[in-house]
């Protein structure tokens, strides 16, 4: 199943996680709700990537943004639903990553709201200072609100926060999360 298919049909984000041996399917938000550890990401990293979502696409924190980015991370890249593997980026991700997370700890002085606003803006037009040895900025910041936007928004929950009607082409089936 390609990305698109699977945010077509689905209706929801599932991650699977095995715990003491279990298998749960939990939404990203669960997963953070119930402060399950990153796989991939450092807690700092994740911190970070979870701000610059959230000023990026307001709700992303919220939605687990940190937690689907890091499982997207350590699953096998045929598998993962990043954008980055549908632009042609090559695997792994974390190469991606982790040199713009970096350089973001880096040049990300002012960590007030409106900092964060004013460099995120710097950074959808070039790169900031500091932002050495790490994708462009403007293409960070474009793959960061894409996967943003599906985690929040691409579901059933995302379109009634934002009160437009679900219409999927196939209803996807009912599922309850553990």
């Amino acid at each position: 199943m390609n990305r698109r298919d699977f945010h077509k049909t689905s209706g929801a984000i599932l991650l699977s996680y095995f715990i003491g041996g279990t298998a749960l399917s939990l939404s990203p938000a669960a997963a953070q709700e119930r402060h399950l550890p990153f796989q991939i990401l450092t807690p700092e990293e994740a911190d970070l990537l979870a701000r610059l979502g959230d000023a990026i696409v307001p709700g992303a924190k919220a939605a687990g943004f940190s937690h689907y980015i890091d499982h997207q991370l350590s699953a096998p890249s045929a598998d993962t639903m990043l954008i980055l593997k549908y632009l042609g980026v090559p695997a792994p991700y974390i190469d991606f990553y982790r040199p713009a997370l970096r350089a973001l700890k880096n040049s990300l002085h002012d960590t007030s709201a409106a900092g964060l606003q004013a460099y995120i803006a710097h950074m959808t037009q070039n790169n900031p200072p500091d932002w050495d040895k790490a994708p462009p900025a403007p293409f960070f910041y474009f793959v960061l609100r894409s996967d943003a936007i599906d985690v929040t928004y691409g579901t059933r929950d995302g379109f009634e926060k934002l009160d437009i009607p679900y219409l999927a082409h196939i209803e996807p089936e009912k599922r309850s999360w553990t």
